[in-house]
């Protein structure tokens, strides 16, 4: 399971800490970071950041075509990202699923992030991402090398499996969308300042960067590599002339889903003209504590911690979610993937296949969505 991987990788860190060699990195401050830092990137440690995501996305409530305003967010999860794929599918077939003027994503959220945001357009290259066995050789141990640097396996096959996904035509149609005034965003963690990054993955994608794919690649790979297991990825900010090589780890290190930045959750002006509108929150997980005799270990205790923090940091996000709902009047709805489902680096596909059914018949259902986090079992 994930939060095995990442405990006994958290202790060989901290037993081999002393003896380690590690990679050499220039020196640079936050004033640094934020003379580098381009538009489609966002801390909201100024008000030009906090400004900016207000302004895009209360514009994004004007794009609406349906009479609906709709925010998806989608967690991290690892291989249960399946589920969230099946899903998405299952609700384009069922025939209701709406068009999302505000798509959010973190870890492999992010990576189904790009599709949802399309529409049903995207489902088959969906579908196939998660599905065609192309995550089977995902975990590929750095062995010896592991001892040099961070990161139980290698970082190379997760680049290529987000990078066979990231086309030109899919940066054309989220260029599209994002010019018609919907917003695509993605959460990373900067190891540098200890906070969410938040990109602007439409601007990126509509912008004239002659490398835009390979940034809209770095980011996705950042989002999605788990500290401990997957190396993290320097993403290079240039802005007229300034370079910073910022160190980008999973988004769900600082949230496992977001709706707003944290540092915007309580911001009155966010979503104001957004009445009437729908917020839908897919969890590719379970939140929910369950009962379990712990192993009295180092690696039992470690990881029964982690994902206990992990859990307990998800709940209080969905109660966090239906406050900020409540106050807007807006709708939310809650998916979560069944129970039995949490292990997260089972990549297989004989494993992502049977999650991707299981969201696939929930979506065409309709059952899989409940009102409030306080309505799950």
């Amino acid at each position: 399971m994930i939060r095995r991987a990442v405990a006994i990788a958290g202790l060989i860190g901290a037993l081999l800490a002393g003896g380690c060699q590690t990679v050499s990195r220039a020196a640079f401050t936050y004033d640094d970071i934020a003379t580098a830092s381009p538009d489609i990137r966002l801390d909201f440690h100024g008000p030009t950041d906090r400004e900016r995501y207000v302004a895009g996305t209360n514009a994004a409530v004007l794009a609406a075509r349906d009479g609906h305003f709709d925010l998806l967010a989608l967690s991290g999860g690892g291989a249960v990202g399946a589920y969230g794929a099946g899903l998405l599918v299952g609700w384009t077939r069922r025939g209701d699923r709406p068009v999302f003027e505000v798509v959010t994503g973190v870890s492999t959220g992010a990576m189904i992030a790009p599709f949802a945001f399309i529409g049903s357009d995207g489902d088959a290259a969906l579908q196939a991402a998660f599905t065609d066995g192309r995550s089977d050789r995902l975990l590929q141990a750095r062995w010896a090398m592991s001892l040099v640097g961070p990161g139980l396996f290698r970082q190379r096959p997760l680049r290529d499996l987000v990078a066979a996904s990231v086309t030109d035509d899919l940066l054309a149609r989220v260029a599209e969308g994002h010019r018609a005034g919907r917003r695509l965003y993605v959460a990373t963690t900067s190891l540098d300042t200890q906070g969410q990054v938040v990109w602007d993955m439409g601007a990126l994608a509509a912008s004239d960067r002659p490398n835009r794919r390979e940034v809209f690649i770095d980011i996705l790979t950042a989002s999605a590599s788990i500290p401990g297991v997957f190396p993290p990825v320097f993403v290079a900010l240039e802005d007229d002339g300034h370079v910073v090589r910022e160190l980008h780890a999973d988004g769900r290190t600082t949230a496992n889903f977001f709706i707003a930045p944290e540092r915007l959750m309580l911001d009155p002006a966010l979503l104001a003209n957004g009445s009437d509108g729908r917020i839908w929150i897919a969890i590719n997980g379970r939140p929910d504590a369950r009962f379990s005799v712990a192993s009295y270990s180092g690696v039992g205790v470690a990881s029964r911690g982690l994902d206990t923090m992990m859990k307990a940091s998800t709940r209080m996000s969905l109660v966090a979610a239906d406050q900020f709902a409540r106050l807007r009047g807006l709708s939310l709805s809650v998916a979560m993937a069944p129970v039995g489902s949490d292990n997260n680096l089972r990549f297989d596909k004989l494993w992502m296949q049977g999650l991707f059914d299981q969201g696939l018949q929930a979506g065409l259902g309709g059952e899989a969505w409940a009102g409030t986090p306080s309505a799950r079992d």
